[in-house]
């Protein structure tokens, strides 16, 4: 089974289709494929953005030094360790979106804005942690983000707990394959657990691909349950710098 493809997947120094992806081969970025069977014929795919997000690693051993993020608190971004040795073997170098050097990808709270969900980010505002997070391009992770009038019943009904409903509606990538939770992967209902630590997962509906369905996936229709209700799918896979965000008509309740 082919799961979304998006920079969050990419894993160093091999690719799953046994390709190096560190390009040094001259293969553009655009042309590398999404996926290839096992005979090695190529599936290219034109990426929308191809800026890469590879974590710094240990000169000569290749071991991980620590995750751009945790790089970028440390003041590393323009360290000679993510320009200097391995890195030279990625044309862009490490960590590209976290060390803001990637100028065609929106972080979630651009996006979110771009797209109206200025309800939302109302919440988003009142958390500081939560807004930050949204704020940060190398920030991986799936959110839900309810319409403007679903937040506002919300707010009208009263009694909402901001950070935990915030938290309820950020799904970080599944830990079992480091995958983003795109609507093609939320088609097979899986459960999936969301930054809300003491909360259980959220369950997507099952149902068929409808025919022609690409990687980039877009469906829409379909309903996730929560603990005390359910919300339906009205636009997805919005491609922010590192993640998607999927648009719902209800605001999940923990």
């Amino acid at each position: 089974m082919v799961l979304c493809a998006h920079q969050v997947l990419a894993r160093n120094p091999r690719d799953t289709w046994g390709e190096c992806c560190y390009n040094g081969q001259g293969v553009s970025r655009g042309e590398v494929p999404i996926k290839g069977p096992d005979d090695g014929t190529r599936d290219p795919v034109e990426l929308p953005c191809q800026c890469s997000d590879a974590e710094p690693r240990l000169y000569g051993d290749g071991k991980i030094y620590s995750s751009c993020l945790e790089a970028k608190k440390q003041g590393l971004c323009w360290n000679n360790l993510m320009f200097g040795g391995d890195a030279d073997l990625i044309p862009e170098h490490y960590c590209q979106i976290t060390c803001g050097r990637c100028n065609c990808c929106k972080d979630f709270y651009s996006l979110i804005q771009q797209y109206g969900g200025n309800e939302f980010l109302s919440l988003v505002d009142q958390d500081s942690e939560i807004a930050d997070m949204l704020k940060e391009a190398g920030f991986a992770a799936t959110v839900l983000v309810p319409s403007n009038q679903a937040v506002q019943e919300a707010k009208a009904n009263g009694n909402i707990d901001i950070s935990r409903v915030l938290r309820y509606h950020i799904l970080p990538p599944n830990e079992q394959y480091n995958a983003l939770w795109s609507t093609p992967f939320m088609s097979l209902g899986p459960e999936m657990t969301t930054s809300l630590a003491d909360a259980g997962p959220l369950k997507s509906s099952k149902f068929v691909l409808p025919k022609n369905t690409t990687w980039e996936g877009g469906l829409t229709g379909f309903t996730i349950s929560g603990a005390t209700n359910e919300a339906t799918v009205i636009q997805s896979d919005v491609n922010a710098c590192k993640g998607y965000i999927t648009f719902i008509d209800s605001v999940l309740i923990p």
